[in-house]
């Protein structure tokens, strides 16, 4: 049921379809042994291979079965993934090594070992459960990652993973004819869940006898979309400081619709993204361990690009951010030095004509537009403006403001005003130097200067003095 915003169906749907997986691919299994060939009699001694994929493959299904029917906390799933990964690796499959670009193969000790497998077991599974938010999105993605594995097992000559990858392929093949959009069942929690621990268990086996270059990046690689998609999940909440398991409708299907793309067109697109990273995990193995770093940085810079048209608000903060901080930061330094040698400057203006000059070429660096200020006692004060551009003689109605009040020892002097456009590129000075700093050395020589002269000597034609009956 469509219960919340979450949900972009609108109909009661199924979502038991991993229930329909499993049995295609149990099934077809189960009728191995009833056939004799060359194939069959190399199969007969890969039977502890078998129960190592498909006993933790079974209990992962079972919770996922339980999530669908009554429903369970992220924690609990991820505890019950977390053990039965555990299970998988007591069983022997485990990541033994690792192949760093430039390093080389390095041997893992057995509790990295464990660690690294628990986490890609559990990370890939949840990778898949994540991305089943469109119609035909998971089982999709997971029948492009079941050809990619087949390729290369093909390739490896390894009959375990080429007919457990081929039956799989069939069994979501299938299975995607009833879930593409409109689906008329959903893979549910049971299918995503089962799918993601299958092809991660496989690559998980794939990467003992494999060599090292294609060990690690293949299957990266293989579950290419559904990895981005969990990394920036993952990054937007913590960026945001959101709850990590909390869900949300940013994923990058969910991004895609809000652009205006329907389901089909969505998933189809992401269908290429996939076809894509597909491609890259089968030429691999071609192209030779030298090339691996180059790879991953040409495939990630890609990823970045792409995943920056998507417009999520993280990434445009971000990229706000580095720009800040690496090409405004030189500009904002000098801006501040300015306002500081303005500060420093009023300090000693010995009349309200320097001190509004001073003013006056602070603000020709470039930010603001518009200035005006009163400076006095009520009934007794002094107007001034300034102006970027001379024919202008008040803020336009577009323009934003910083009021700046004139008050030392709880004693009022005024107010200064600065105004800028709303076109205007971001503002490069710290305000905190023009509220602090700036403001109060302002004040400092207002009250100085109007308290020295029982009057103030007016010499610029841009001051003027207010009556108390508020002519000039």
């Amino acid at each position: 049921m469509p219960r919340d915003g979450r949900r972009i169906h609108r109909k009661a749907v199924p979502r038991l379809g991993g229930v329909a997986l499993y049995i295609s691919c149990l099934a077809a299994l189960s009728l191995l042994p009833f056939v004799d060939n060359l194939l069959t009699q190399t199969l007969s001694g890969f039977k502890p291979e078998f129960l190592t994929l498909f006993c933790p493959a079974t209990l992962v299904l079972l919770l996922g079965v339980y999530d669908d029917l009554r429903g369970t906390n992220a924690v609990v799933k991820f505890v019950g993934l977390g053990l039965i990964a555990t299970l998988f690796y007591v069983m022997g499959g485990r990541i033994d090594a690792l192949s760093i670009p430039l390093v080389g193969s390095v041997q893992l000790p057995a509790v990295a070992s464990f660690v690294i497998t628990v986490v890609w077991l559990v990370g890939i599974t949840n990778a898949f459960n994540l991305i089943d938010g469109l119609d035909g999105l998971a089982s999709g993605a997971a029948l492009f990652s079941s050809l990619v594995i087949l390729g290369v097992s093909v390739s490896q000559e390894r009959t375990l993973m080429i007919v457990v990858s081929l039956v799989l392929c069939g069994a979501l093949a299938g299975f995607l004819r009833y879930n593409f959009n409109p689906a008329s069942i959903f893979l549910g929690d049971s299918g995503a869940l089962f799918t993601g621990f299958l092809l991660a268990a496989l690559s998980v086996l794939g990467t003992q006898k494999a060599t090292t270059a294609v060990a690690i990046v293949v299957p990266i690689l293989a579950f290419g979309f559904p990895v981005v998609d969990t990394a920036m999940t993952m990054g937007r909440r913590m960026i945001s400081r959101k709850p990590v398991f909390q869900g949300d409708n940013e994923h990058i299907h969910h991004m895609l619709l809000a652009r205006g793309w329907s389901q089909r067109r969505a998933a189809l697109v992401l269908y290429g993204v996939c076809a894509l990273f597909g491609l890259v995990a089968l030429i691999f193995p071609v192209t030779g361990s030298k090339l691996t770093g180059f790879m991953l940085f040409v495939i990630s810079v890609a990823v970045i690009i792409a995943v920056g048209h998507l417009r999520y608000h993280e990434v445009d903060e971000i990229r706000a951010g580095v720009k800040r901080n690496v090409v405004d930061r030189r500009l904002r330094l000098a801006n501040n030095i300015r306002v500081r040698r303005a500060a420093l400057a009023l300090s000693k203006a010995p009349d309200l004509d320097e001190m509004f000059k001073t003013t006056s070429h602070l603000l020709e660096f470039g930010e603001f537009s518009f200035a005006s200020a009163e400076v006095g006692q009520p009934g007794r004060r002094v107007e001034w403006s300034w102006a970027r551009d001379a024919e202008i003689e008040s803020p336009s109605p577009s323009d934003w403001s910083i009021r700046l009040p004139l008050v030392k020892d709880g004693v009022e002097w005024g107010w200064l005003s600065l105004y800028r456009s709303v076109d205007s590129e971001p503002l490069l000075v710290d305000t905190s130097y023009l509220s602090d700093l700036f403001r109060c050395e302002f004040t400092e020589a207002a009250a100085r200067i109007l308290t020295a002269q029982d009057r103030p000597a007016v010499q610029s034609s841009s001051l003027a003095f207010v009556a108390t009956d508020g002519r000039r």
